[in-house]
């Protein structure tokens, strides 16, 4: 039905971001083309500027899969993206093997199960913005190589599944607020995602955490790099010397936690999300972010409202005073007005005007300015 085809994430994610329950070779693929436009270069908001153009929203992803044998598939996704001018990576490649009904054992490169749009994160058919909101869905990459076992179950009215990973990622890291590009090695990957519906009602809530490394040190002219430095210089005007150890990324541990609800009964949709880091460096301060959304689906026509932001909190003691004073507090928040009509099956037409507000940024009062944005979204 018309009304149905772009509101059900679990099936297009059985469709698109699992398709290694096919029975034999299966290859499909996904699009997102657009433009956007800002009125003010003193904010960055989805990468735009105030000349407009179509990069950073262009995105091609082509997966295939292969079911081997009764237990055993294979699938691999290659997604290229204009935002890195189009060059193009594997997000996923990866063997399962079915261990029974109910339970996957999967091993390769993953994705990290963090959010609620995770599985089918870069696919923009399958949600009504033209992108998730950047306050929330801010981890610095999305794919790890590693393992993970998948439980699915039933009790009553609810059905879900929990989800077990563990791996490392190598490759490119680029802090906030910082344009150089960093070789990282992130280790001892883990965490735990716990889906669940019943009726009406979805839930997920998942834990994640990982061990920084960034390989070969970083540049020294680098914003991290001076930030170890002035946290070394204040700590000492401060008479406390120790209050600087903790101002780097080597060896320490991040935890990153996620939890979101959602309504849907074929005409309305609510989404809620929430999420929290908690850096055990101070070089990255800890911060948490949420996100509401509602859409009504009309027809074709799905008009949709968006409320998201995000806030970095300085740690306690003459830490906290470290961070405040390398300008590492800040706070933000967008409000997104949209409107998506489905002309035509799998394809989508989205225009999305929103207003983003940087009340601190650096520690100091930000800017506000208007992202205008629109795209063609289709899977096939």
């Amino acid at each position: 039905m018309q009304t149905t085809k772009y509101w059900a994430p679990s099936i297009l994610a059985l469709a698109i971001a699992s398709p290694a329950m096919a029975s034999d070779l299966n290859i499909n693929g996904f699009l997102s083309v657009g433009a956007s436009m800002l009125d003010d270069d003193k904010v960055e908001v989805a990468g735009a500027d105030t000349q407009g153009g179509f990069k950073q929203n262009t995105i091609l992803g082509l997966q295939v899969s292969k079911q081997v044998n009764d237990s055993t598939s294979v699938t691999g996704q290659l997604v290229s993206r204009g935002s890195d001018d189009y060059s193009t990576e594997a997000a996923w490649a990866f063997v399962t093997y079915a261990a029974n009904d109910n339970l996957d054992l999967r091993m390769g490169r993953l994705r990290i199960p963090a959010f609620y749009y995770s599985d089918f994160l870069e696919v923009g058919y399958t949600y009504n913005s033209i992108r998730p909101a950047e306050e929330v869905y801010r981890l610095p990459f999305s794919s790890f190589d590693g393992v993970d076992f998948t439980q699915r179950f039933s009790s009553g009215n609810i059905d879900g599944s929990v989800q077990v990973y563990y791996g490392r990622y190598v490759g490119d890291f680029k802090a906030e607020g910082d344009d150089t590009i960093y070789a990282a090695d992130f280790r001892n990957l883990t965490g735990v995602s716990v889906n669940t519906n019943f009726g009406n009602f979805g839930t997920r809530l998942s834990y994640n955490q990982g061990e920084l490394n960034l390989a070969g040190g970083a540049d020294p002219t680098s914003n991290l790099a001076l930030a170890e430095a002035g946290a070394g210089a204040i700590a000492g005007l401060l008479g406390d010397a120790s209050a600087a150890e903790d101002f780097n990324l080597t060896g320490q541990t991040s935890q990153f936690i996620a939890a979101a609800l959602t309504y849907d009964d074929g005409t309305y949709n609510l989404l809620a999300e929430w999420t929290s880091f908690d850096h055990e460096t101070s070089l990255l301060a800890d911060d948490q972010a949420w996100m509401a959304s509602a859409a009504m689906r009309m027809g074709e026509f799905t008009p949709h409202i968006r409320y998201s932001t995000r806030k970095e909190v300085a740690d306690s003691g003459n830490e906290g005073k470290i961070q405040k004073q390398l300008g590492l507090e800040g706070e933000e928040s967008s409000i997104t007005l949209g409107l998506r009509y489905d002309y035509d099956s799998s394809t989508a037409l989205k225009f999305e005007a929103q207003h983003h507000d940087e009340k601190t940024i650096g520690g100091v009062d930000g800017e506000s300015a208007m992202l205008y944005s629109v795209s063609v979204d289709l899977v096939f």
